[in-house]
């Protein structure tokens, strides 16, 4: 599982949902009418973490009452959370690390599939990917061209963890700046943060704050709105916890 992790402040370990933890880690999706917003995926955030199966499923559903025709792109991230972050397609699965079946599914209406995800190989540096699920309706006939029509999708997010993982996340204040960043060899999932006067104050009132996840090498700065402490809930693989910064 994890090593030691190193944090600058105590914390506590928690049980929390991973609802707020999905929208924090991947990207915005503005939802197609019709065929798209029938779709459903079981997971979009897939971990393997050591000594855990290689092989994990994500159940896809087409919820209409048409068939529905889907096509699978998976695709490795390179230098993922900065400037220079690009997407590489897979074409050799033993190459990238990761096989994805299958790349084209036909679901009828009230159908549920699988695709299905294959790690390969041994990990010896955390790897990011990105599956994109997206519904194919109708031919396009122009004078032009001819095709067809993508209807926005999911994207599955795929971590393959380190065989030795070893968080090391810093963070220091500096009056209305968090300066947090990732020393350590995993990604760190920073959600629903938020600012209050005490731990009295009812959580509603409280300042929110934006979330992010960290990958190793990465640095985020966060403007604070008040002069007041900051807390951050945590994920780090499945484990979560609590970071508070006076």
């Amino acid at each position: 599982m994890f090593g030691q992790y190193h944090l600058t402040k105590n914390y506590k370990f928690l049980s929390v949902s991973f609802a707020v933890a999905l929208l924090c880690s991947l990207p915005a999706f503005i939802w197609a009418p019709g065929v798209a917003a029938n779709m459903v995926l079981s997971n979009v955030i897939v971990h393997f973490e050591p000594g855990e199966p290689n092989r994990q499923d994500v159940e896809i559903s087409n919820l209409g009452a048409e068939p529905m025709y889907v096509e699978v792109e998976p695709n490795l991230i390179l230098s993922p959370g900065t400037e220079q972050e690009d997407r590489s397609p897979i074409v050799d699965p033993r190459e990238a690390g990761l096989l994805v079946t299958p790349n084209k599914l036909i679901l009828p209406p009230g159908a549920t599939k699988v695709i299905r995800l294959v790690k390969l190989g041994p990990s010896f540096a955390e790897k990011i990917y990105r599956i994109a699920a997206r519904p194919v309706t109708g031919e396009l006939q122009t004078v032009t061209q001819s095709g067809v029509k993508v209807m926005v999708g999911y994207e599955i997010l795929a971590i393959v963890y380190p065989n030795n993982p070893q968080p090391e996340l810093h963070a220091q204040r500096h009056g209305r700046q968090l300066v947090v960043r990732n020393d350590g060899n995993t990604n760190v999932l920073l959600r629903e943060g938020y600012q209050c006067v005490d731990d009295e104050q009812p959580r509603q009132e409280c300042v929110p704050l934006p979330g992010r996840r960290l990958y190793p090498g990465n640095e985020w700065i966060v403007d604070l709105p008040e002069d007041l402490p900051v807390t951050y809930y945590q994920s780090i693989g499945t484990q979560n916890f609590v970071e508070r910064y006076p």
